[in-house]
């Protein structure tokens, strides 16, 4: 039964309009092989600011520029904008999900600050 459930929630995460959105924005960038460049960098740059974050670790000076350089580049790269618009939506849902379903089974999750 929580199998069926879970299939069903697959389902409905399939046709929301997040899903929708997302999967648009990613055929639209597969198309663009420069727009697919922009975004790997700078998902590589965030990659790479967050783990810095997670060690604890000082984010140097001009790795935080570089990083904002990149995030300047996207406004003119609206394909690519719109996709990391729709991958945080993605990301927001799944985590409300992962929420929802950890109060309702008295689980503690670490709490983002």
């Amino acid at each position: 039964m929580v199998y069926d459930k879970a299939h069903e929630l697959a389902k409905a995460l399939r046709f929301s309009p997040e899903y929708r959105q997302f999967k648009e924005a990613k055929e639209k960038i597969s198309r663009n092989p420069e727009s697919q460049k922009i975004l790997e960098d700078f998902h590589k740059k965030q990659l790479e600011i967050q783990t810095m974050q997670m060690l604890g670790k000082e984010i140097p000076p001009e790795k935080m520029r570089e990083y904002e350089k990149m995030s300047e580049i996207l406004n003119y790269h609206p394909s690519v904008r719109e996709f990391l618009q729709a991958e945080y939506k993605i990301a927001q849902m799944f985590a409300d999900i992962q929420k929802i379903l950890a109060e309702a089974l008295d689980l503690e999750l670490p709490k983002n600050e």
